[in-house]
Order: structure tokens, then C-alpha cells, then sequence
């Protein structure tokens, strides 16, 4: 059905495009004289309904301003010098500086639409909504940010009407356009975007200073589009300050709508799809999840039918969320409380995968033969892309929870044999599922790349599950292995024995994407949060990992290579680079695991 809506949409953007490409400059004249009476929105312009009105006060902007960023992206992007990556909102000075530079952006932007049309040439907008369709609606990568529901609110206007501006389209114009531009290196496609965005933010502002307006399922599906701005726009502290801001102000949208959005089956999508997005702002925060958005949450409980595992997953994640404040803010404190909490969060994943349906669980397959895009002789088969998504994205918050036991007992002591007998279980445990679930993500990665499939599972003599790969001649030559393991292995062993004052650290549960403190943290968090291949995260907690040996971060690093190169994520390649520049402060070898207990594999799952 979704191919099906790709298809007529398609056919829909080429209609138009051939029909109007003789009135362009009649459509760029008409948005040009449209600029005074939408005018980019600035800080003391808040997008949210006046206080007045609704009886909301808002100190900051709802959706930001001009999303100053993204010009500092493009810049920063094509080898034009910035000195703006060092702004900081820690001190009064430099919120005057970012204040200073929000105006001169504004200035910039009111100067070029001055000069220009305010949106992109129809060709341009044609070609922006159809970018935006392929990558976010007809295709799903098992993403959250999967807008299949849009024809419940939104229509095409029809192809007589050329002076129909609506913020939806405006705002997947400029989504798709920055995403296009991330592929083509081209300027003025991100410039053409950022109009785009103006313009939608314009609409925005309209409608949400009318309280009926602001409640509709079209408004909120334009403020999450132009979240999505947001979030693929740039990956800077300014992009991530004006996310956070957009995140918040549609957090707050969804409160103003209370249970009442929930009448509609687009309503509730696109307040789970929020409540991820805010899931992810918390991981970059380290903050719980809002608590009025949890009180919303449990009332869509008792509204729709929340007995799939995806909603326990949720749940759990949400909980993980609450621990990890808990520690970091001091509340729950000392060696023996913190692993207590820690474990807690273990056992309630542990759990939650006892509970699956039997459809959810993967079958463990044997290959027929090997493969070069495998690693091993063995992989994983899921049902489908969903279940796949969702063990991966287990796995890696339990990894998360195993590295922090790691980490947080050996830094208590001098040498882990110090450690009292119940805290060196508790460290040869959590080694024991680092390694198991460092295998499960490798078994994993095949059928995200269509090695394998379902429909070619066999039973062998045994009666164990066999599969047949797909044969390496019948896949694109980018798929298989792009460059010489043994070489990657020798450079990934040079790198982790290379000078260990280096400041790298693993993720763990309190800094995931080990963001805290860099200087590049913002970059980091973003390009991971913004991957639209779901396996990218997964692959950079793997190559990340305390455990991982030679073999397994050449593997990581060709298959990471492999998917830049087959569909141009420059997320994959930035996240090679940063795997390969790792250092880990604390390796394995250094822990003298003769000298522990062992434990019984009665004490392991049987599954991860």
C-alpha cells in the first residue's frame, strides 16, 4: 500500500512538474510579493498561540527562528571558514553572542528574499517532495521517522491550483531538498531548502496563533516535518540547541491537544512518533521522559490496544531513561546501589524478551556456504524489518547497561580481583553478555543488507535451520566487501595500541553515544540519532565496544563502508571514522579473568 501511494505521488509530482514549468516565473513573482506578509520569524516571535488566548506562557521560541545552524552547516560543509562551532549557552556571554548572530541571520535571510523568490522554482519543489516521499514515506528503513500515515491529513492540492500554499508542503519541500543537498553537494539546493523552511515556519506561526488551527492534526504534522528540518539539517551545537527547542515546543503542542488527538488513527501515530523523538532528546539530555508526556502516554493505554511488544519495549527504554538520572543526579549513589540498579534494568530486559511473542523470536540459521558479507558461518533470520529493528535496538541499550557495570566496578578499585565476591560475578556476568550480545549484533547485520531471507530457510540433516546467501554475483558489487579485512583488522589492533592518554572512551549507559565533553559531541550525537539505516547505531556500539576483537571491527568498519557506499548515508562514513579513531581507556586484556569466578551458563539467557 505504501509502494502504492509512492507510485501515485510520483506520477502526481512529474504530472505537475511538466504541466507548470512554463508558469515559474509567474509562481516565484507571486511568492516573492508574499514575503512581507510572512515574514521569517525571529525570537521575540514566538510560535506558540499568545498567552492570551490559551493561557500558555512560553519564554523561548516554540519552533526556533530561522534555524541559524543549518547556515553554519553549509558552510562548515563546503570549506567555507566559521568560527560560530565555538558558541556555548553556558555563560551570559555567549547566549549574546548566539543572540547576535540569530540577527544577523535574520537580517541575512530578509536581504535575500528581498532579492529572491521567497520559495523554491516549482521544479525544485516538485523535486523536494518527492525526495521527501522516497526517503520518508514510501520507503521504511524500520525508522520512527516514517510519515506512511500522511494521506490521512494530508491531500495534493490539484494540479490546476498554482496558488495553493500549505506549511505540509513547504515543509516536505524543505526536508526533502536537505536531504538531496546532503547527496549532491549542492548549495543552492540547501539554500533553496532553507527558504522552503522559512516559509513553512511563516505558515506555522500562522496557524498556530489561532487556537483552533494550532490543534489540528495538520498543524502537527507540519511541526514535526519541520522538526525532522531540524534533525537532518546540520550536526553542530546550534542545530542541536534549535532541535531541542523544536522538541519542547512540540512536546508542549501535544499536551495543548490532550487526549482529544487520539481520536484520530494519524493523531495517535504522530504522537508515538513524538514520544520517540523526545526519547531521543532524553538519551542527548540524560533527562527521564517529561513526565506530561508519560501522563498523555498512559492515557492513549487505555485507548488503543498496547499488548505488542513494542510498547513493553518502550516502556523499559523509559525506565532505563529514569535509572540513569537517578545515578547522575546523586539519588541513587555508592558502588553496591548503583549496580544494584543497573542489574535491575538487565533483569527487566531479560524479561521483556521471555515475554515475545513467538513471531518475534529470530531463528538461528546455518550457512550453506560461506559469503563475504557475512562474518562467520552463521546469522540471524527475522520475521521482518520491525523485529529486526527492535532486538538490535534492545541489544544495544543492554550492552549500554553492561558496559556502565563494567566501567563503574573496575573504576572502583585498583584491580578487579579487589572487588567483594558478589561485585566479581557481577563483572564476569556482564563480560559474559558484552560477548554474546556483540555476536548476536553480528548474526544480525546479514539480512539488513538482503544476504538473506526467510523464504530461503532449509532444514539439514541435523533438522537444524540452514540458509542459502544470496549469491555474491546477484547483489550489488557495493554489498559485499569493499576493502581487505586483514587490512582493516591491522589497522583497527594499531589504533587500540596507539597512545592510551587519548580522551575516547566506550559508550555506556550514561554518555551512549560518548558525546559529553567532546568537541565533537554534537556531530557524534546527531549523526547517529539522524541515521536512516537502522543497523548504523547498532554497528557503532559493536565497534565501539570494550570486547570487540580485530576480526569484528574490520567487519564493522567494511560493512559501515558497504552502506555509504550503496546508498550514500554520509552518516555511515563519519561513523567509520569515528570507530576507527577509537581508543578504548579500558581493554580487556588488562582484566586478569583467570583470577575470577567463573559462572555457570545457567546464569546467562538463553537468548540476546
Amino acid at each position: 500500500m505504501v509502494d502504492l501511494m509512492f507510485r501515485d505521488q510520483s506520477h502526481h509530482v512529474i504530472k505537475r512538474a511538466t504541466t507548470k514549468r512554463n508558469r515559474a516565473r509567474k509562481t516565484q513573482a507571486r511568492l516573492a510579493n508574499a514575503v512581507p506578509n510572512t515574514p521569517p520569524p525571529s525570537s521575540t516571535q514566538p510560535l506558540l498561540p499568545s498567552p492570551s488566548s490559551l493561557v500558555i506562557r512560553q519564554p523561548r521560541p516554540f519552533l526556533g527562528d530561522t534555524s541559524p545552524s543549518s547556515e553554519d552547516d553549509l558552510a562548515a560543509e563546503h570549506g567555507r571558514e566559521s568560527g560560530l562551532s565555538s558558541l556555548s549557552a553556558s555563560s551570559d556571554a555567549d547566549d549574546d553572542q548566539v543572540a547576535a548572530y540569530d540577527g544577523r541571520i535574520s537580517t541575512a535571510l530578509t536581504t535575500d528574499t528581498t532579492r529572491i523568490s521567497c520559495g523554491p522554482t516549482d521544479s525544485l519543489q516538485e523535486r523536494g517532495i518527492a525526495f521527501f516521499f522516497a526517503r520518508y514515506v514510501a520507503t521504511d528503513h524500520g525508522c520512527y521517522q516514517n510519515y506512511d500515515f500522511i494521506y490521512d491529513v494530508w491531500k495534493p492540492p490539484p494540479t490546476s491550483d498554482t496558488d495553493s500554499a500549505d506549511c505540509i508542503s513547504a515543509s516536505m519541500t524543505a526536508v526533502g531538498l536537505t536531504s538531496l543537498s546532503k547527496l549532491t553537494r549542492c548549495p543552492e539546493t540547501f539554500r533553496r531548502a532553507r527558504q522552503s523552511y522559512t516559509v513553512a515556519l511563516g505558515l506555522a506561526n500562522t496557524a498556530l496563533s489561532n487556537p483552533t488551527e494550532a490543534l489540528k492534526d495538520s498543524t502537527m504534522l507540519s511541526v514535526l516535518i519541520l522538526g525532522t528540518y531540524e534533525f537532518v539539517s546540520g550536526r553542530t551545537p546550534q542545530t542541536i540547541r534549535a532541535w531541542q527547542d523544536h522538541v519542547n515546543g512540540a512536546a508542549t503542542l501535544a499536551s495543548m491537544r490532550g487526549a482529544g488527538q487520539f481520536r484520530t488513527k494519524a493523531g495517535t501515530r504522530m504522537f508515538i512518533m513524538l514520544c520517540h523523538t523526545v526519547l531521543i532528546s532524553c538519551i542527548r539530555s540524560g533527562l527521564p521522559m517529561p513526565q506530561s508526556m508519560v501522563t498523555l502516554r498512559n492515557e492513549l493505554w487505555h485507548l488503543t490496544d498496547t499488548s505488542g511488544p513494542v510498547w513493553r519495549v518502550v516502556d523499559t527504554l523509559y525506565n532505563a531513561l529514569q535509572v540513569r538520572h537517578d545515578i547522575k543526579s546523586g539519588k541513587v549513589s555508592g558502588i553496591d546501589a548503583v549496580v544494584k540498579k543497573l542489574c535491575d534494568v538487565e533483569d527487566q530486559f531479560s524479561a521483556l524478551i521471555s515475554s515475545l511473542p513467538p513471531g518475534w523470536y529470530y531463528r538461528q540459521a546455518r550457512l550453506t556456504k560461506s559469503h563475504p558479507a557475512v562474518l562467520g558461518d552463521t546469522c540471524h533470520i527475522y520475521r521482518g524489518l520491525t523485529q529486526a529493528t527492535t532486538w538490535n535496538g534492545i541489544r544495544t541499550m543492554r550492552m549500554l547497561v553492561q558496559e556502565t557495570i563494567v566501567e563503574v566496578l573496575c573504576g572502583s578499585v585498583d584491580e578487579p580481583t579487589e572487588l567483594p565476591a558478589q561485585h566479581q560475578l557481577h563483572l564476569v556476568k556482564a563480560m559474559k553478555l558484552i560477548q554474546m550480545l556483540g555476536a548476536a549484533f553480528v548474526s544480525s547485520v546479514p539480512q539488513h543488507f538482503g544476504v538473506v531471507s526467510g523464504k530461503d530457510i532449509i532444514r539439514d540433516r541435523q533438522g537444524r535451520h540452514a540458509v542459502s546467501p544470496v549469491p555474491p554475483a546477484q547483489l550489488p558489487r557495493r554489498i559485499l566487501s569493499s576493502s581487505d579485512q586483514k587490512a582493516l583488522a591491522q589497522t583497527g589492533s594499531n589504533t587500540r595500541s596507539s597512545s592510551t592518554t587519548s580522551s575516547s572512551r566506550k559508550p555506556t549507559l550514561f554518555d551512549p553515544t560518548q558525546s559529553s565533553g567532546h568537541e565533537q559531541g554534537a556531530e557524534r550525537f546527531l549523526t547517529l540519532a539522524t541515521a536512516s539505516h537502522t543497523i548504523i547505531w547498532p554497528l557503532y556500539t559493536l565497534g565501539m565496544s570494550s570486547s570487540t576483537t580485530p576480526e569484528t571491527l574490520a567487519y564493522v568498519l567494511d560493512r559501515l563502508e558497504a552502506i555509504y557506499q550503496e546508498t550514500g548515508f554520509e552518516q555511515a562514513r563519519v561513523v567509520s571514522n569515528t570507530v576507527k579513531e577509537q581508543v578504548h581507556t579500558l581493554l580487556w586484556d588488562q582484566i586478569p579473568t583467570s583470577k575470577l569466578p567463573s559462572i555457570p551458563d545457567t546464569a546467562l539467557p538463553m537468548i540476546v
